[in-house]
């Protein structure tokens, strides 16, 4: 009994000073945002912000020319699940010149009710990740805005935020279009939509 005892605390010990000798875990560190230069960086290189996007799994069409303005629109996305009719969706469309975005306009169409608060909650995701992914200010604002879907406007380092509630045929429509300050400078009609 006694060499018993003694084995399982030799054992025990042995197991102790083995941790010890481990290497103990680093902390994890934050991500680096893909590009850096936040909002001006991402609204001055118009081809690569797209490239970034779709990579980003946004499925972005082509940018090209539509009516005098250069334009990539993404795949709609569902909101919630897509076998429950209707669907709440969410697009993406981003327009500007050949070399530099205007605008980056995220939209969602609340036409079911019962699951919208559901769909509010992934189109914060859909719109605050790649924010995050691309070090870019402005998400708290913005969730805000989006979880009480009030109309804000606001000011970020590199860009201009607007969140907008419209009736549409069957529900609303929540936009938060994010703008490049000189794109409206100058201008003094509102941009159509």
């Amino acid at each position: 009994m006694r060499l018993v005892l003694l084995l399982g605390l030799t054992v025990a010990l042995a197991g102790c000073g083995r941790a010890s000798d481990q290497p103990k875990e680093t902390p994890k560190t934050t991500p680096a945002p893909f590009v850096k230069g936040g909002w001006a960086t991402i609204f001055g290189n118009a081809p690569e912000t797209v490239s970034l996007l779709d990579r980003m799994g946004f499925r972005m069409s082509g940018y090209a020319p539509v009516r005098g303005q250069y334009r990539a629109i993404a795949q709609a996305t569902p909101m919630a699940d897509p076998s429950v009719s209707p669907v709440n969706m969410a697009n993406l469309m981003v327009e500007g010149d050949a070399k530099r975005l205007n605008e980056i306009r995220f939209s969602l169409d609340l036409v079911n009710l019962d699951t919208s608060p559901f769909a509010k909650t992934q189109f914060i995701r859909w719109v605050t990740k790649p924010m995050d992914q691309l070090g870019l200010d402005g998400k708290d604002a913005v969730t805000a805005a989006i979880q009480t879907e009030s109309a804000t406007t606001g000011h970020l380092t590199g860009a201009d935020y607007r969140v907008t509630r419209d009736k549409i045929d069957g529900g609303r429509r929540l936009v938060v279009t994010f703008t490049r300050p000189e794109a409206m400078s100058g201008s003094t009609e509102p941009r159509k939509q």
